[in-house]
């Protein structure tokens, strides 16, 4: 087995910079923390997604009763059902896709840390 000194190894790495291999140990460092901070940005935002969820869900419970007012209009009643109904829908919607954002995060992240065989 070939071995060299490492004042010699040091020299070598000073002359042709870092080698394939730290480049990768640093950007995996990078990718790891990149990762991780946004997955714990996320997760803590997601409250808001829920918190907008309910808050939706009980305008539609008021809409449905007319913020119990008597209904002058039932053009106007109908149509605050399907403005109610349409902002569940998209508080759900935007609930849905941040936790698919963070689930996608949290995979890459694994993938990051998946070995094999050399």
């Amino acid at each position: 087995m070939n071995t060299v000194k490492s004042f010699v190894k040091q020299f070598v790495a000073v002359i042709k910079g870092d080698d394939a291999e730290a480049q990768a140990q640093k950007v995996l460092r990078q990718a790891d923390s990149a990762l991780k901070s946004q997955i714990a940005s996320l997760t803590g935002d997601t409250i808001t997604f829920e918190d907008n969820v309910i808050a939706a869900k009980e305008r539609q419970v008021l809409a449905s009763v007319n913020n119990g007012k008597p209904i002058t209009s039932r053009e106007t009643y109908v149509q605050g059902l399907l403005y109610a109904k349409n902002d569940v829908t998209s508080a759900e919607e935007a609930l849905d896709k941040h936790l698919e954002k963070i689930a996608f995060l949290e995979a890459q992240l694994k993938a990051l840390g998946e070995e094999e065989t050399a």
